[in-house]
């Protein structure tokens, strides 16, 4: 709302908005594409599509969501389903299950799944500071990621500042635990 009241009021900003919007369209649909490659690319290496059929199935899937989703602004703002529209329900979903999901699925891969010596040369880092973040990846990320998903979930209310030894406890606890089964941390400061 407020950018094409700044666009107005500078000079030959009705071009510049123009342009801005052609970019901002660019952009979107250019990481459009990259975000539905990899269910193209799973569609067709999985289930047998033909690249043509799974690049229009996705798109008519992604494309019927949208959609719900815009109506829920206008015509569809009185569908409700426990009290919040479509869109409200993917913003809930997306916002307080996937992307905490997602985060602690991406840093357990790399902390306790990918090559140790591959992970290592794709950082660049020196030895000591290999292992720093690995343990990061390992235990520090995995129990931040876990703490901010109770509190958002409201599951437990958890206050830095009151709970600190707990969370020490729990965080030594999985270094201890995750060493004894998977020694990768060790292994990386071997070479220090």
């Amino acid at each position: 709302m407020s950018l094409p009241i700044a666009f107005q009021a500078m000079p030959l900003g009705t071009l510049f908005g123009i342009l801005f919007f052609i970019m901002l369209s660019m952009a979107a649909l250019t990481s459009s594409i990259s975000m539905v490659e990899a269910t193209i690319s799973w569609l067709c290496d999985s289930k047998g599509f033909s690249r043509r059929s799974a690049a229009w199935s996705t798109g008519i899937v992604l494309w019927l969501i949208s959609t719900a989703a815009m109506l829920s602004f206008n015509v569809g703002a009185d569908w409700t389903l426990a009290g919040k529209t479509f869109f409200d329900w993917l913003d809930y979903l997306t916002s307080r299950w996937l992307m905490p999901l997602g985060g602690l699925g991406t840093v357990v891969m790399a902390g306790f799944v990918l090559n140790i010596n591959i992970m290592r040369d794709e950082l660049g880092l020196n030895p000591r500071l290999y292992a720093l973040w690995l343990l990061m990846a390992r235990y520090v990320s995995p129990l931040g990621i876990l703490v901010i998903f109770a509190n958002v979930l409201g599951l437990y209310s958890v206050t830095f500042s009151v709970h600190w030894p707990w969370l020490l406890a729990i965080l030594v606890a999985m270094v201890v635990l995750g060493e004894t089964l998977s020694p990768r941390l060790r292994q990386a400061l071997k070479t220090v």
